[in-house]
């Protein structure tokens, strides 16, 4: 044991970043799968299985270790890995020879995802995509990583290196590696077992809230905490509905500040996945269904609480861009927007992150024609000669320009001497030009799966702004994209909801997070169109969300039901870079309960903030977007003791 441990310590080096068919050979198996992540890995040498009995069964019988990989399709760097590891012949041997490979989509299989992550990140202190974790071959862990080169160097592991020394350590010491194994899921089922929920709210949370995210915030550039920075609309659209000018203010500028930046896309609308740099300029290029969604109604809610027709503008141009990029023709919404595509005249395939949204100066150059607007494009647009990405940490866009706004319209009619019409004119002009040129680029890879919860945050989106901005296109756009997931992804039968959708498949069956955000969307549509039928789908949804994922001990919605069979099932409350499950469930049950007057929708609401508190208490500002509602929960439950003739 000792030696094992030793060794296994040795390995935790921080990097950031049916049978097999006698004929066949390599990742063939996925071929078949409904994730185009998955598929993008059926001709790699690696005999790769997707998640399921087939895999542990040879596992089991062949006494191998599993090898789990865990990405996604607009993952750079799982790209970066494909094409480095898991396309080399020696290293597919290695994997093949002496363990078992399976390849996860982590946005079809999110409850494994956040497993496999809370135990990356808890013995290597970070985690992130793509995700490699070895286990035994029942699933538990025992060593953890993310990106491995093939190669030990700068002080980095190599894959092969590390690959060798775990089998090395399976065939020495299984029995100590199993132990450890099992010891690192019984304190990961420990830790996210439920506190005692409290019992009473009270409004001192929300003030706790608003100073830790003052304490956290940028003053100079807007935002919460260093780079890389995500726009985080869920904390966002809690500053903006505090009664507190300072709060408010907080998420007016971040909001300006994101506008401004390359995390925007300034040519065709939308906004990429997050910046690298503390200035919102130099994005990772992805475009996220969940963002389009959230930060447009964070623009929106902005738009309606100070009257400020620009937060609109913004708002309605992501949703412009996600109608017209991300719809497909059967009314629901692709996933995602790759980061990488070919470079220029690039004929090998190489695949470039944001060569399709940079610019090199000569590129910019040879399409705007006359000097006025070559100028006009630089200091529009911050274009420097030998390119504006200096805060590039994977130094990937050198040479290039990420178009941004360093000068307004105003700026620009002083520096030019124009009025604001020409001003206008001149811009618009510029970007006709390089919009036309870039849409004659190899276009980014499209994820054209469909997932139930980001649909479900879109219609939401789609049906508050058609309301909103008397758009009658949105609410029917969002009713369209309800009406193919009430189709194609519900199965009227059985009530169960699935997770996503591709070509005419049904991929997994759904997750909490599935039902809880599709409600949300049928409600806002309820309550703009006042239909009944939409009413009664979120009712129906909702019910199947308690019956298969309430937790009747503590309170709250457990990620998966109870039929998973995994080693460990947990409930999603902390708000990310999209919004909780618990988030989510809260919003849905008190509306659910205004329009039917049903207490017991009520009675939820309040025992599910009540166990997410507890688990919060010392971080509550992790749950932003259940605090949105925080006031309506204690008024309910204090009219309820009222009522009572009791006290809390």
């Amino acid at each position: 044991m000792h030696r094992f441990a030793v060794s296994l310590l040795l390995l935790f080096v921080t990097v950031t970043l049916p049978l097999v068919a006698a004929d066949k050979s390599g990742g063939w198996r996925l071929a078949g799968e409904s994730s185009p992540y998955l598929q993008l890995h059926a001709g790699n040498p690696v005999e790769w299985y997707p998640w399921g009995e087939a895999a542990f069964e040879k596992a089991r019988r062949e006494n191998k270790p599993l090898f789990i990989s865990i990405g996604y399709f607009t993952c750079h760097w799982c790209h970066v890995m494909a094409r480095e590891s898991f396309s080399d012949p020696a290293i597919a041997a290695q994997l093949n020879r002496n363990f078992v490979a399976i390849k996860i989509d982590r946005e079809q299989r999110p409850d494994l995802d956040a497993a496999y992550m809370k135990y990356v990140v808890a013995t290597r202190g970070q985690g992130g995509w793509p995700m490699s974790v070895w286990t035994t071959p029942d699933g538990h862990p025992f060593v953890g990583g993310t990106y491995f080169p093939p190669e030990a160097g700068g002080g980095r592991p190599g894959l092969k290196q590390l690959l060798a020394r775990i089998s090395e350590l399976w065939k020495d010491d299984e029995k100590g590696v199993r132990e450890t194994a099992d010891r690192a899921v019984a304190k990961m089922r420990r830790l996210v077992s439920s506190a005692m929920p409290l019992q009473r709210l009270t409004t001192g949370i929300l003030e706790t809230v608003r100073d830790e995210l003052a304490g956290q915030y940028d003053e100079l550039q807007g935002g919460f905490g260093p780079a890389p920075k995500f726009p985080q609309p869920a904390r966002l659209l809690f500053l903006l509905q505090d009664d507190n000018k300072a709060s408010v203010d907080m998420a007016l500028s971040t909001l300006d500040r994101m506008a401004a930046g390359g995390i925007h896309d300034q040519l065709g609308g939308g906004f990429h996945r997050y910046s690298t740099d503390f200035e919102w300029r130099v994005p990772h290029f992805e475009k996220m269904l969940y963002d389009q969604a959230l930060i447009a109604r964070a623009y929106l809610v902005a738009a309606r609480q100070v009257g400020a027709g620009h937060y609109a503008d913004t708002a309605g141009r992501i949703l412009d861009f996600t109608l017209k990029q991300m719809q497909s023709p059967q009314g629901g919404f692709y996933s995602a927007l790759g980061a990488d595509s070919p470079s220029g005249n690039d004929t090998t395939g190489y695949m470039q992150e944001g060569a399709y949204y940079t610019w090199t100066r000569q590129q910019l150059e040879s399409e705007l024609d006359t000097p006025v607007l070559r100028d006009w494009a630089s200091a529009r647009y911050g274009i420097e000669e030998h390119g504006n990405a200096i805060d590039d940490p994977r130094g990937e866009l050198a040479g290039r320009n990420i178009l941004y706004i360093a000068n307004d319209l105003k700026a620009l009619a002083r520096q030019f001497d124009v009025d604001l019409i020409t001003a206008r004119q001149r811009t618009a002009a510029v970007d006709a030009r390089l919009l036309t040129a870039r849409q004659r680029r190899a276009a980014v890879p499209v994820d054209d799966k469909i997932i139930t919860a980001w649909n479900g945050h879109l219609i939401t989106t789609l049906a508050q702004a058609g309301h909103q901005l008397d758009q009658k296109r949105y609410i029917e756009a969002a009713a369209r994209a309800a009406d193919f997931l009430m189709t194609a992804l519900y199965d009227g039968k059985t009530g169960r909801l699935y997770r996503d959708w591709r070509a005419g498949v049904r991929g997994v069956p759904g997750f909490s997070e599935d039902y809880a955000a599709l409600a949300e969307g049928l409600l806002m549509l309820y309550r703009v169109t006042g239909n009944e039928r939409w009413l009664q789908q979120a009712q129906r949804l909702v019910d199947t969300q308690l019956q298969l994922f309430w937790d009747d001990v503590a309170g709250g919605f457990y990620r998966s039901g109870d039929d998973s069979g995994f080693w460990i099932r947990e409930k999603e409350v902390v708000d990310g870079a999209a919004v909780s499950a618990n988030g989510v469930a809260v919003h849905v049950l008190l509306d659910l309960a205004g329009a039917t007057g049903k207490n017991v929708y009520h009675d939820r609401a309040w025992q599910t903030a009540a166990w997410a508190g507890a688990q919060l208490a010392n971080a509550p500002d992790s749950m932003p977007y259940l605090l949105i509602r925080w006031p309506q929960l204690v008024a309910y439950r204090t009219s309820v003791a009222g009522s009572l003739g009791t006290t809390d």
